[in-house]
């Protein structure tokens, strides 16, 4: 009897063993027999053997670090809202990722601190990829480059800057600058005049002391489209783009390692230039192209 008994509770067993596990495979039978199954809302592959399943974790959430007194990139507007070009590019950014967008705010000089804190995953703001910043964090690939670029009063026609068309003529520079620095090297057989500011340099040129001024394109576009000038001038030639005197340019500053969120960022700003809308987004607080 014993021995009954404990075969019967076996086959018993054996049974609703066998019963559960084909309830609990209606869900797939129903489910067109693929081999799937819902974990957290995602649809993973069941393992095979002793496979390992690998789920990535989808961002929800990118959480931007910038400062708020570096316009026309980010600054509070009249009506005391956060504004600027990096603040809309991290917008669109967050678009093209299909993520929420938390963008805060802290003083230029505490960024790296805030930052270490863990609460954020990118910055925003205006960093330089140099040395000093290379040490700590990873950046992006650039998004803004800032060349050097030559202005020409419009009364008095220049040709092309070119070594041989700069001989005779005189250029004026600001000094002790990187735009000085790369003259002094590339146009040695050419007349510089060096200023102390770069209003000094610019008066130069609009009263037509100089031929041509070499600065910075940011700051001589503005310069060229603000009142100031008078519209009295304009860019002649093309860019010069040099990393070693120029800088890399800006770029998105993310923690150290942090290649997964580095790529991302790099895509969504390739498709945003791809479909042109980081050139529009420019212009809004750009007045011309910048190259």
């Amino acid at each position: 009897m014993d021995v009954f008994v404990n075969k019967n509770c076996r086959s018993r067993k054996w049974i609703v063993a066998h019963l559960m596990a084909a309830v609990l495979m209606i869900p797939f039978l129903l489910w067109g027999g693929t081999s799937h199954f819902a974990i957290s809302g995602a649809i993973a592959q069941v393992p095979k053997n002793d496979e390992k399943v690998e789920t990535k974790r989808e961002r929800i959430i990118l959480r931007f670090l910038t400062s708020n007194d570096y316009p026309p990139f980010n600054y509070y507007d009249e009506e005391g809202n956060l504004s600027g070009f990096h603040i809309d590019l991290a917008t669109a950014i967050c678009i093209q990722m299909r993520v929420q967008c938390d963008i805060k705010v802290t003083n230029w000089n505490l960024l790296s601190d805030t930052f270490n804190s863990g609460d954020f995953d990118a910055i925003i703001a205006g960093m330089a990829i140099d040395k000093t910043n290379t040490s700590k964090l990873d950046f992006t690939s650039p998004y803004m480059r800032f060349p050097g670029r030559f202005a020409t009063l419009k009364k008095r026609p220049q040709p092309l800057p070119s070594l041989t068309n700069l001989y005779g003529k005189t250029v004026g520079v600001v000094a002790l600058t990187s735009h000085a620095a790369y003259l002094k090297t590339f146009f040695k057989d050419v007349k510089i005049t060096h200023f102390t500011t770069l209003k000094d340099a610019t008066n130069a040129l609009q009263e037509g002391k100089i031929d041509y001024l070499f600065g910075d394109s940011i700051q001589l576009m503005f310069w060229l489209n603000g009142s100031l000038s008078k519209q009295c001038c304009k860019f002649r030639g093309s860019s010069y783009w040099d990393a070693s005197y120029f800088g890399e340019g800006l770029a998105i500053a993310i923690a150290k390692g942090d290649m997964t969120l580095r790529i991302e960022l790099n895509e969504a700003m390739h498709n945003l230039r791809k479909t042109g809308q980081f050139p529009d987004l420019m212009l809004r607080y750009f007045p011309m192209k910048i190259y």
